[in-house]
Order: C-alpha cells, then sequence, then structure tokens
C-alpha cells in the first residue's frame, strides 16, 4: 500500500474545513460574521488560479499578512493546494515591503486590494510576478490584479519538496529571519499546539463551538501561527484587526471563553483599562509568552481578575512552545516559583551548560540553555538565552548572552535591570541599551516609558532606587524618558529602533 506523504495529509485535511458545515460562523471580523463556506470559495479560487497558472506544488507564495477574513482563506487555499505560505508585511512602509519581493522573487502574491500599493506593483512587475485580489464573499472572490495575470520567466521562489509554510522570527534584535517549516515538523506542531484535542486524536474532525479570539497581527508568527492552529482544529475565529483592552474584553464576554492569548504589554494595557472583572468571567486562564511577564504584574492581574496566567516559553526556530505552566502546576507552585516559564513540554529535553565548558551544570545554576526536540531533528542546539532549572524541573531565564553588557569585566544582563527597574510605580516599561565607554568598555542606558497611573519619576529618583534594589555595577549610567517605547510586531521592545532614536548622544 502506497504511504501518504505528510504534506498530502495536511493538504487534504485542511480541505475538507469548508465542507463539514459551509453555512456556519468561521471568522467574526468588525461585527460581520463570515462563513466556512465562504473561506471554502477563497481556497478553491486560489487553487483554480495556480492550477491555470501552472504554479508548481511548494512555490512559495507571498501572502499579504492583514487581519482579514480574506487572508485567513488563503491559508486554507496554500495549504490545500499544496503551497508554501511565505508572509510579506503590509503594514510597513510600502517600499520596504516591496524590496522583500524583490529579494524574495516570489511568482504569486495574494492580498487585499489595499496593499498592492504602486510600489509593491512595481516590485511584482520587476519579477514578474502574479497578483491575486481577495474579496470574501464577493461573487468572484479571487481576482487577477489588472495586467499582473501572466507568470514570467521565473525562476521563482521555492524551498523545495514538503515545506509549508515559512515562520518569521520576531525581529526584536535585527531584520526577522525566515524559518522553512516542512510538512513533518509542521504536523507536530499542530498536534502540540491544539492542547485541548491531545486525547481526540481518533475522533472525526468537527466544527468547534468556542471561537478562538486572535488579536495579534498576522504579520507576527504567533498571529499566523494561532490562525492555523484555530484552523487545523476547525475552530472559529474572532478575529481583531489590532489590540485594545475593551474590544478583547467584549470579546471574551461575548463568545464565553475559556481560554485566551496576551502578550505581557496586553496584560498591562487590561489592567490600565480598568476592565471590570465580571466581563471576563468565563475565563479559566490566560496564556502569556513571546517575552518576560514581569512577576509583579502577573500578581496584581490574577489578583484583580481571579484568572491564572500561564506564563509560555516558545521559539520560532522550534515551531512554538519551549516550556510552560499547566493549571495544575499553577495551583501547586504558582506563589512559589513566580518568575518561572514554567516545565518543558513533552518532546522537549532540556541541558544548562557552562558558557566556556559546555559542561552540565547543576540545579539553579545559571548558563547556556541547550535543547533538543524532533520537531528540530536530533541533534542538541545551543540557544542564546541563559537560563536556570530547579530541581522540580521549571525553566528561569536570565536574558540572551549576546545581549549582555560587559561593564568592566562584570556582566550586566539588560533583562535584569529592566525587570528590577519595572518594580518603580513610576515605570510602566524600560528597554535597556549598552553604550561604549573608554574606560570600562561597555555600560548600560535605561530608556524608560513612565507608567500613565503615576507622577514620572526623575533621573535621580531611578538612581537611588536602583541603588537600593541592585548591585551598583549593574545601575545604569543615564536614564531617558520617552512617551512610548518602540516595539515589534509581537510588542516587545524594538531595541534596534531604541538605538536608532539615541544614536546620536549616546555612542552605540
Amino acid at each position: 500500500m502506497t504511504e501518504i506523504k505528510p504534506a498530502e495529509q495536511i493538504a487534504a485535511h485542511f480541505a475538507l474545513l469548508a465542507k463539514l458545515e459551509p453555512e456556519s460562523e468561521a471568522v467574526r471580523f468588525n461585527g460581520k460574521g463570515y462563513s466556512w463556506g465562504e473561506l471554502g470559495a477563497i481556497a478553491d479560487g486560489l487553487a483554480q488560479k495556480f492550477d491555470a497558472l501552472g504554479l508548481p506544488e511548494f512555490a512559495c507564495v507571498g501572502w499579504l499578512a492583514r487581519n482579514e477574513p480574506s487572508l485567513v482563506g488563503a491559508l486554507i487555499g496554500l495549504i490545500q493546494s499544496r503551497h508554501c505560505i511565505s508572509p510579506l508585511n503590509p503594514h510597513q512602509p510600502a517600499e520596504k515591503t516591496a524590496e522583500q519581493q524583490r529579494q524574495l522573487n516570489m511568482g504569486v502574491v495574494v492580498g487585499v486590494a489595499q496593499d498592492f500599493t504602486p510600489e509593491l506593483k512595481t516590485a511584482m512587475k520587476d519579477v514578474g510576478a502574479v497578483g491575486l485580489v481577495l474579496e470574501i464573499g464577493a461573487d468572484d472572490p479571487v481576482r487577477f490584479v489588472p495586467g499582473f495575470g501572466a507568470l514570467g520567466k521565473g525562476p521563482f521562489r521555492s524551498l523545495g519538496q514538503d515545506v509549508v509554510a515559512e515562520r518569521l522570527t520576531s525581529g526584536t534584535t535585527g531584520e526577522p529571519k525566515r524559518i522553512p517549516v516542512p510538512a513533518v515538523t509542521f504536523a507536530k506542531a499542530m498536534q502540540l499546539g491544539a492542547r485541548s484535542e491531545k486525547n481526540k486524536a481518533a475522533e472525526p474532525l468537527k466544527v468547534k463551538r468556542s471561537p478562538a479570539i486572535l488579536q495579534t497581527t498576522f504579520s507576527h508568527s504567533g498571529g499566523m501561527w494561532g490562525a492555523l492552529l484555530s484552523l487545523n482544529q476547525a475552530r472559529p475565529i474572532d478575529l481583531h484587526d489590532k489590540f485594545t483592552p475593551e474590544a478583547w474584553a467584549d470579546a471574551v464576554e461575548r463568545t464565553k471563553t475559556r481560554v485566551s492569548s496576551l502578550v505581557p504589554s496586553m496584560i498591562t494595557m487590561v489592567l490600565e483599562a480598568d476592565i471590570p472583572p465580571e466581563k471576563l468571567a468565563s475565563l479559566m486562564a490566560i496564556r502569556c509568552g513571546t517575552a518576560a511577564l514581569d512577576p509583579e504584574t502577573q500578581k496584581r492581574f490574577e489578583d484583580h481578575f481571579n484568572v491564572p496566567v500561564l506564563v509560555e516559553y516558545g521559539a520560532s526556530e522550534f515551531m512554538g512552545g519551549i516550556a510552560g505552566w499547566s493549571l495544575a502546576d499553577h495551583k501547586a507552585h504558582g506563589q512559589t516559583k513566580r518568575g518561572s516559564v514554567g516545565r518543558m513540554r513533552p518532546d522537549m529535553e532540556v541541558r544548562i551548560t557552562g558558557s566556556e565548558t559546555n559542561e552540565d551544570l547543576p540545579a539553579g545554576e545559571i548558563g547556556i540553555l541547550n535543547l533538543k526536540t524532533p520537531r528540530a531533528g536530533p541533534d542538541w542546539i545551543r540557544t542564546t538565552d541563559l537560563a536556570s532549572i530547579d530541581a522540580e524541573g521549571f525553566l528561569y531565564l536570565h536574558g540572551r548572552v549576546d545581549e549582555a553588557i560587559n561593564r568592566g569585566g562584570f556582566k550586566v544582563l539588560p533583562d535584569k535591570v529592566a525587570e528590577v527597574l519595572r518594580l518603580h510605580p513610576g515605570v510602566r516599561e524600560v528597554g535597556i541599551l549598552a553604550a561604549k565607554h573608554a574606560r570600562l568598555g561597555q555600560v548600560p542606558i535605561a530608556i524608560i516609558e513612565p507608567s500613565s497611573d503615576a507622577s514620572k519619576p526623575t533621573s535621580e529618583e531611578m538612581n537611588a532606587f536602583g541603588r537600593e534594589q541592585m548591585a551598583a555595577y549593574m545601575v545604569p549610567v543615564a536614564f531617558e524618558f520617552v512617551e512610548s517605547l518602540p516595539r515589534t510586531l509581537s510588542m516587545k521592545v524594538d531595541r534596534p529602533a531604541l538605538r536608532k532614536m539615541f544614536q546620536d548622544k549616546y555612542d552605540l
């Protein structure tokens, strides 16, 4: 009997989605519902156009990643027709998106009409690309961009057989990198992400009743992955084009969702918005990842809303979760292990090694985090994260070794300095930069976004606070204040953008 390849299984699975309950609601967006059948019309329309163009299987297709129902249908269409999802960010300056298209040389680009800018069209013309405009609910939901209906000579971007998607890194420390996701890895990541479905793999696929609330932009890996995880489970999506605390709380109240995901900055925004706790009464837990969550902020949220926050740690390179908290662990250890990112996922192995010797360190000691998982192959992968793991298996992160500031021989970890400074009531968020120093080599500079519900602190006050809370060599030599810190799509502090803001004042 011929073995069915993973890519074929995934394609067949996604092709079923629109046929399960064609009339039921699949996506709610801006107060309007769109059916599984309407998503299927987008998917089928794309497949027909790809066939007519003679687009080879697994060719990379530029997916203009805007939070819009048509792009959800496109995800189904790209997977069922076995083409690689290659995200393009339409929220950046138009010329930058155009330059990405020139560099990536994709033969087909799909998106909504507003994102086919003159700059992008010029880039598409340069490489001979086809453009497909998506409009969910229209009589003809997949149309050629006028003048862009024929493929050029190529060759066009392809990552080889069985690559389902490209996943983008966060871009916190530089330009996001593209990581190919083979079909077998995609399948494992989907299985791992379907926590509530782990004991139901043998059951027939059916449309779920509880929708997923998605407010992270599709241009970020977490947003795209959240949509794919929901589709894989045939779970409806309550889609938002941006995050606001009020809209999110309304969605929780309307959908009666049991579990929702927020990044740390969103948790802070919900607290500051003074959301009535009764609006979140349906929640059993909040999942929180992408960046470090301040333990005091976590405690405030949990005390105010009586909802546990389950911190998670993942990385695009590993296609999802590395460690995380369960409800059972939170109940047993939530007060004593606060600050941990939880225990390792079942398919992860971990070692903490010395930075110089590469020898295993005992429990509790800080060293380099090394990981091994079938998702990423048979070998150990040495990360750039500094970590420790305690005797009970709880993982703690201590920053990145490649971001450590060498201040006269003392190592200063920016994340640890920021964690301490966030304890000040007048501080909402902090970014730490390394400035060059003639005698010490490097010194830390703190860029502070003041809290909205407290008086703005002074540099002298922050210096005194820092000296009370940490070793003298960790205290920044200067404090700058900005109305808001620049952020990446995942809402982490954007350090390259921050350096650019202050490069004329400091030697960065």
